[in-house]
């Protein structure tokens, strides 16, 4: 099994603002943050001293997750943003877990019917339990799993929210559906390895231990490590210093279905933990790099042009794996004139990312790399720990507070308003 691995070798030449002495001058600085990160990880306070989950949260999935299988062949997961985004990265590449995200009316109606609701099971995610488009999800969820199933709908349905009195929770109180909490201090977006993530993926046949085990690897690696050899200190340390140098994009380039759809989930966990505008002593500063998701070589057709020739404000994050594929027949290799070396699509993939890679760095573009490794269970909960730690790292040395989501609530507020008032 191939581990993941950070690497960003050559990313410090590149005429950014770097120089190779840069982890030996921040040294004192990222030393400190990692010995206050590992003692607030010691803290209930924080998200990190509930992920892992204990054995008994473990279990308590796997147990749900076994029961639900002996009923349904298909799980369907109301949630969106930090409710879905990890848990489609964990099971990625199966069919057995369909997502109920966003509300538009072509996409949803075409999930629903997809769906044999006699066959199936409902997962509703939301910490809060008052999130629009995941309750209006369930709620036509729920109605054809009634329809399938009037009597044993309720054994059916699973929520999975934090214990507070929301709108979800009350309805699950009153109907005796089975809950599976998110601790109090796990924010939606650093919740993946908490019952939101280990549901899903234990329904597809994932070990939720595998899960832990590989978290519990990550938060060696995040917390323990020092210096350069911390993966998660050395990617905030290039967040920061890039934004600081005037390169504010960072692409997250996901070659393979899983490494896309972990770069969905990281683009979701920067954009909101770091994004923020703060105010001292009168005047007024703007944070963040923003985070732009692309998909393996189809991206290279449309957005490398841009990024090779148009402005030097961006650099990138190649997010790799091991994914052999289909064998390449001496028809195959004949038709599209690769060499007889060449036997597996997926060295046609490495060679792409590894030409886009050159190309890049050619142009004046810095990028580094992240190896998901074999992209199975373990290597992904290692990640996830991995880059949520780097990004309360981030937060750190731009002195902001990763936790909560400030910018979202105005729009949530007014969306409320308007489906109230029609105008």
């Amino acid at each position: 099994m191939a581990m993941a691995e950070l690497s960003l070798d050559g990313l410090f030449g590149v005429d950014a603002g770097f120089a190779p002495e840069l982890f030996e001058r921040f040294a004192p600085t990222l030393e400190g943050l990692r010995h206050v990160l590992l003692a607030q990880a010691r803290e209930p306070s924080h998200p990190f001293f509930h992920l892992p989950p204990p054995d008994p949260v473990v279990e308590e999935v796997r147990v749900t997750a076994r029961e639900l299988r002996r009923m349904a062949q298909r799980l369907v997961v109301a949630g969106i943003g930090g409710s879905a985004l990890g848990a489609k990265a964990l099971c990625a590449g199966g069919n057995e877990v369909a997502f109920l995200e966003g509300v538009d009316p072509r996409s949803v109606q075409r999930t629903l019917r997809s769906v044999d609701w006699r066959k199936a099971a409902l997962n509703i995610v939301s910490k809060s339990g008052g999130t629009l488009e995941t309750l209006v999800n369930a709620g036509l969820a729920l109605e054809a799993l009634k329809k399938a199933h009037p009597v044993e709908w309720r054994r059916r349905v699973v929520a999975t929210c934090s214990p507070v009195d929301g709108r979800l929770q009350r309805w699950a109180a009153s109907e005796g559906i089975k809950v599976l909490q998110i601790p109090q201090p796990v924010g939606g977006r650093y919740s993946v390895l908490s019952p939101v993530g280990l549901l899903p993926a234990a329904f597809q046949g994932t070990d939720p231990s595998v899960l832990v085990a590989g978290a519990r690897s990550g938060a060696d690696k995040a917390l323990l490590a020092a210096g350069a050899k911390n993966p998660a200190l050395a990617f905030a340390l290039a967040l920061v210093s890039f934004f600081a140098a005037g390169r504010t994009e960072v692409v997250l380039w996901g070659y393979g279905e899983k490494a896309y759809a972990f770069a969905l989930w990281a683009q979701q966990l920067l954009g909101e933990s770091l994004g923020r505008r703060i105010t001292a002593s009168g005047a007024e500063r703007r944070v963040g790099a923003t985070p732009l998701c692309c998909r393996g070589s189809e991206d290279q057709h449309s957005l490398l042009q841009l990024f090779v020739d148009g402005p030097l404000v961006r650099w990138v994050l190649l997010l790799t794996g091991e994914e052999p594929g289909p064998a390449l027949s001496p028809k195959t290799r004949a038709f599209a004139g690769l060499p007889d070396r060449v036997v597996q699509l997926g060295q046609v993939q490495e060679a792409l990312w590894k030409g886009t890679q050159r190309g890049l760095r050619e142009a004046g573009v810095p990028v580094g790399r992240y190896d998901l490794g074999s992209a199975d269970a373990f290597s992904l909960a290692e990640s996830f720990y991995v880059f949520m730690a780097a990004t309360i790292y981030a937060a750190a040395l731009l002195e902001v507070d990763p936790f909560g989501q400030p910018g979202v609530e105005a729009g949530k507020h007014h969306t409320r308003d308007i489906l109230a008032t029609g105008r």
